[in-house]
């Protein structure tokens, strides 16, 4: 018993100083050699039987390297994706669109970091909460959905990233919807049986649904991780502003022989959570 013991023991410790490691590279591509060293630029090995000449693969080539012990290590060659220079910044932020109420709304903002280069944010707003530009008594609300890419550089230079998380140029596709009532001004004109031109004003409470698919531009500013600036402005299509040309709440769609849907806005607010 003692013998197949020592023999199985012997085996195993053959079996790993044996056992080759593997570069996985991007292309598909397997390296089967012995691995040196995983260095911040490049991966060094050497092929059994010359461990005098070492050679080196740039890790932007590799995407894994599993060692015969089993363990496996992924290369992250791209710093703006590696999650390790984000650990200790906020990945939330709150924010207010600084001038809506100029234009009739309130408008609340929530935006959350998934991964480095990558956040959603979702926006709720109150129509009539703000300036009556158009003097028509808006009430309603709306939502907004957005899926914000950050912008990365034409090209990379070693260990460059991110100075923050949520700072950055960036292109966003979103989604709107908004429901609101709001006073319709007409005027009915007429003449008299003695042939008098005559001018009635008419009004009634209207209400429209819309919605807005749009591909929104901006660029946001953290400082100090605590205070952000967002600038935007967003172009797409919209549907449902047949009744009226263009009520600026929260976004614009145009009636529906030209639909176009446009947005723009200045949002302030404060990041948190690490």
């Amino acid at each position: 018993m003692k013998t197949l013991a020592t023999l199985c023991l012997v085996l195993i410790v053959s079996f790993s100083a044996f056992a080759q490691d593997k570069i996985i590279k991007k292309s598909g591509d397997v390296i089967n050699c012995k691995v040196t060293e995983l260095g911040a630029e490049e991966v060094k090995y050497y092929y059994d039987g010359n461990n005098k000449l070492i050679f080196g693969i740039d890790n932007a080539l590799v995407t894994r390297v599993e060692f015969g012990t089993g363990e496996v290590v992924d290369i992250q060659s791209n710093t703006f994706d590696d999650p390790a220079y984000y650990a200790d910044q906020s990945k939330n932020a709150l924010k207010v669109n600084f001038l809506s109420p100029l234009f009739g709304t309130t408008e609340f903002v929530y935006e959350k970091s998934i991964k480095p280069g990558r956040s959603w944010e979702t926006a709720f707003g109150i129509v009539g909460l703000g300036n009556d530009i158009d003097d028509v008594d808006p009430r309603g609300v709306y939502g907004k959905f957005a899926y914000k890419f950050m912008r990365n550089p034409d090209f990379y230079m070693h260990k460059m990233h991110y100075s923050h998380i949520l700072k950055g140029g960036y292109i966003a596709p979103e989604i709107a919807l908004r429901y609101m009532s709001y006073d319709n001004y007409g005027y009915n004109y007429y003449y008299d049986s003695s042939g008098y031109y005559h001018t009635t004003s008419t009004s009634d409470r209207n209400s429209q649904v819309t919605l807005a698919i749009m591909l929104k531009f901006g660029k946001q500013w953290v400082f100090d991780d605590a205070f952000l600036v967002d600038v935007y402005w967003g172009v797409g299509y919209g549907i449902g502003a047949d009744d009226y040309d263009g009520l600026p709440y929260g976004f614009i769609v145009a009636p529906d022989d030209f639909p176009i849907a446009l947005t723009s806005g200045i949002r302030i607010g404060w990041v948190f959570g690490k």
